[in-house]
């Protein structure tokens, strides 16, 4: 029987033969580095299983929770993680933040016909006023959000419903924990990676023009905090992407073809596109609120009796236990009564768990709970110009300065900026 547990020691060849089968940020392919990920995670589930809350100053940035998934023998066949917060303070997480910009010429936006009779169709010449450019700038998120990562599995085992597993775990020691977590939870999602022509057209056709090193090394560099320095340096604040080759925009947001199904799966319980992406590859941000999670649903109950004839469940089952700390398993089992649960033997033994022990239970099939998509945040500048006419003197747009422009965009980049941070710093 498969099962999730908490990481330890013993997994990290298992691991380092995993991060060889592909380039995962959260998965360096160094043995040392695997090494201090694993010590972060002991010390982090060991803090948190004493069953004290968390001290007053307790800096979540430095928390790291891996899990691995493990079959017969005892083989690791995949991982996932739970970063306690996102690099803060001093060095603030990154992303580009898309922003639509509005302009429009009031005669243009109206119909002009041409010389002859304007009521004939083929005869009339629409012309449309209004152009839309999508900028991105550049914003530093110091609300340190928890940060879902990781998420890793053989191929070989792919379609067998064992990723499902491996991602939704997660969620069950988030619920059992939310003291140690931020409320607000963050997904970063891979772009499609061209290993053959360096990263991906965001990074080619603008990031590599501002850090003159190539996508790897520099993807690389940033997981080191002690190392980013170079991105607060030299990123560009702010970059017109509609003046670039078509490739670039829609390359923005794009996921990965392997990445997909983590971010599928995210969507089903209510993570929803933020419209920033990744600095380096222009890979989606997905967020939602861990208390706003509902169709995972979540409870505790006791195991009780096996009675094989009753019917079964597809279930996600949890449990933490002196023996294997954290471990889940995907199991059919059936619900007894109203905080019973009736558990085959073989889940018995892998959660390592006896007759009247907790577990905590989510139910495996659901009503995915997808959100809408907010809308990319916009500067209309005709609207700007009106709301800010006395201080204009009335002046039409092309009357206006270039100070005067540089001044209305950077005032509502301002406010946009703003107002993220204070959704953001709501949920810290």
């Amino acid at each position: 029987m498969f099962r999730v547990r908490q990481a330890n020691a013993t997994d990290t060849e298992a691991l380092l033969a995993l991060a060889h089968t592909g380039n995962f940020i959260n998965l360096p392919p160094f043995r040392d580095a695997i090494e201090e990920l694993l010590r972060v995670s002991d010390r982090s589930f060991s803090r948190v299983a004493t069953g004290a809350p968390p001290p007053p100053d307790h800096d979540r940035t430095h928390d790291n929770y891996m899990l691995v998934l493990e079959g017969d023998k005892n083989l690791c066949w995949g991982t996932s993680a739970i970063r306690g917060g996102m690099i803060a303070r001093d060095h603030p997480n990154l992303s580009y933040q898309l922003v639509k910009l509005v302009r429009e010429s009031t005669l243009l936006s109206k119909t002009i016909h041409g010389p002859k009779d304007p009521a004939d169709e083929d005869d009339r010449m629409i012309v449309s006023g209004r152009m839309e450019h999508v900028y991105c700038v550049l914003f530093q998120d110091t609300a340190s959000p928890t940060e879902l990562g990781g998420n890793v599995m053989r191929h070989e085992l792919r379609g067998r419903g064992l990723g499902k597993l491996l991602s939704f775990a997660r969620f069950h020691y988030l619920k059992a924990h939310p003291e140690w977590f931020s409320d607000r939870l963050l997904a970063e999602m891979m772009a499609p990676i061209d290993r053959y022509n360096d990263g991906t057209p965001f990074w080619r056709h603008i990031i590599r023009k501002f850090i003159n090193m190539t996508y790897d090394d520099a993807d690389r560099l940033s997981t080191h905090k002690d190392k980013r320095e170079f991105m607060y340096a030299l990123l560009p604040k702010l970059v017109n992407l509609s003046l670039l080759d078509d490739v670039v925009l829609n390359s923005m947001g794009l996921v990965n073809t392997s990445t997909r199904p983590a971010a599928e799966m995210l969507r089903d319980v209510g993570f929803t596109d933020t419209h920033r992406v990744d600095p380096f590859d222009g890979g989606p941000h997905l967020e939602t609120r861990l208390s706003d999670i509902t169709a995972l649903h979540c409870e505790t109950r006791e195991v009780s009796g096996s009675h094989p004839e009753t019917e079964t469940t597809d279930l996600l089952v949890s449990a933490e236990t002196e023996r294997f700390g954290f471990v889940a398993v995907r199991v059919n089992a059936s619900l007894a009564g109203s905080g019973g649960i009736e558990l085959p033997p073989e889940a018995v033994r892998a959660l390592g768990v006896g007759q009247g022990d907790p577990v905590m239970v989510s139910p495996m099939r659901f009503v995915p709970d997808r959100r809408p998509v907010p809308e990319i945040p916009t500067i209309n500048m005709p609207e700007e110009i009106r709301r800010r006419e006395s201080g204009l003197g009335g002046k039409r747009l092309a009357a206006l300065s270039i100070g005067d422009l540089a001044t209305i965009v950077q005032d509502r980049l301002d406010e946009i900026i703003e107002s993220l941070k204070d959704e953001k710093d709501k949920t810290a």
